[in-house]
């Protein structure tokens, strides 16, 4: 299969995809989702390293950012996981191949 070109790469961004408004809000909130789960991974790292000194209720800083980041970085996960589920692009059909291989030679 031959490259395409760059002419025909910048056509291609002319013609409107097919997705619909659901589709497209859910691509900018799932971005979004996906920067702030990194940011709560990193913030939950460099929290427990740098406030383990300091005592909040009788825990350390970073026993709290572990109480509170683990929960809330698998809560985004599963927002994007049912975000995916309900909004995401339909699958392609699938087919079934019409003589199928009953017994391998």
């Amino acid at each position: 299969m031959a490259r395409r070109s760059i002419a025909d790469r910048l056509a291609e961004l002319d013609r409107p995809d097919q997705r619909t408004d659901e589709e497209e809000i859910w691509g900018v909130v799932r971005a979004i989702l996906t920067v702030s789960r990194i940011v709560v991974f990193v913030g939950i790292i460099m929290i427990s390293e740098m406030l383990e000194e300091h005592f909040f209720n009788g825990l350390s800083l970073g026993i709290w950012s572990l109480i509170i980041g683990i929960p809330l970085f698998i809560a985004i996960s599963v927002a994007i996981f049912m975000g995916d589920t309900w909004f995401g692009e339909d699958e392609e059909e699938k087919t079934a191949v019409l003589r199928p291989i009953q017994q391998r030679l």
